[in-house]
Order: C-alpha cells, then structure tokens, then sequence
C-alpha cells in the first residue's frame, strides 16, 4: 500500500514543476504535503517525497530533522503547540499553556490516549502583534483568552469525536447512528 495519496503525490509534482530547474527547492513544501497528509513525517513517507522531488533520501531526512514544524515522530492527531518567545511571554503564554494543559486534561510534553499532544515550542510562528497565540496542526489561533482557550479545548474534542465517529462508520450524537450538528461532547454526556 502506498504511503501517500495520489492527490497527496500530484501536490508534490506540482510543487517540482513550480520550483523546476531547482527542484530541490520543493522539498520543504513537499515534507509539509505528506505531513498534512499523515499527521508526521515516517522515514517511508520521507523517502517517497525525497523519490518525488528527485534528491536523495538523506537529504530530505537531515531536512525534515533540522525544521522544528516538521515531525519525524508520531506526536498524535492534534497538534498543539504554544508560543513562549518573548512578545507571546510577556502577553500571558505560559498562562495559556496552563490554561490549555488543564482543558485539555494533558500535560505539556506528552500526549493524551485519544491523540492530543501539548508542546511549548521555541519557534516564533510571526503572530507576535496577537499574542498570546498557538498553533493546532497547521492553524493559528491569536488573542486567546481564558474563555477562547477554553472554546478552543472544546472544538478539538469535538473534532476528534467527529473524527473517531467517521471512522468507525458511526455517526455523533445518538446510539442509532444519527449526526447531532454542533453539540460538544459536555452536552452529549447530560442528554
């Protein structure tokens, strides 16, 4: 079974044209297609865009250990990570990532069974003008307060229930099977 899509592999050769004559300049772009994709960065999965791109697999495997926002392990489905440089710090970062460790029940470092992982990253994501902020998988969300932290806890569980349910063929919300649009798994519980 192939690694990647073919939807996934036709992003890929496109970037190649659009860089081309200097394909390897889609490298970077291309790890990023896979891990959208997958969710991280496997050796297969780095060795089919190092095939793709047309450079060696070493080279796409020092690229994909050198970029922090690319992962070479699996740190589960939802990605969240909190920026503490200095503007996000002075604006309450590690008070969002407290806020966010408790809603989400999962410690900073580690990753929750149903696939939620909390990290304090060192990278500046250049939202410094909305801080504090931090990014889940490969969106940003700025200004965030006590209450959108928690907004934001709430729409991650709700998204991974939808997801589960997706794949186990079941819909969200009732025993038979039926889709309930836009109740949170809180309000599921006291139904």
């Amino acid at each position: 079974m192939a690694i990647l899509s073919e939807t996934t592999e036709a992003r890929i050769r496109t970037e190649v044209e659009r860089y081309h004559p200097h394909y390897r300049t889609a490298l970077l772009p291309s790890l990023k297609h896979a891990q959208v994709e997958i969710g991280w960065l496997p050796a297969e999965a780095i060795a089919r865009v190092a095939d793709l791109v047309g450079v060696s697999h070493a080279a796409a495997a020092e690229l994909a250990q050198f970029y922090s926002m690319l992962h070479t392990e699996n740190h589960g489905r939802v990605y969240v990570e909190v920026c503490v440089q200095v503007p996000c710090a002075v604006s309450g970062a590690e008070r969002l990532l407290r806020w966010l460790s408790e809603e989400l029940d999962v410690p900073p470092g580690e990753t929750t069974a149903e696939g939620i992982r909390l990290e304090r990253t060192s990278e500046c994501f250049g939202s410094c003008h909305r801080a504090p902020m931090c990014r889940v998988n490969e969106d940003y969300h700025e200004n965030l307060t006590r209450d959108s932290a928690r907004e934001l806890a709430s729409t991650i569980r709700a998204r991974l229930l939808a997801e589960n349910a997706a794949l186990q063929g079941v819909g969200v919300g009732h025993a038979d099977g039926r889709a309930t649009s836009g109740s949170t798994s809180q309000e599921r519980t006291a139904s």
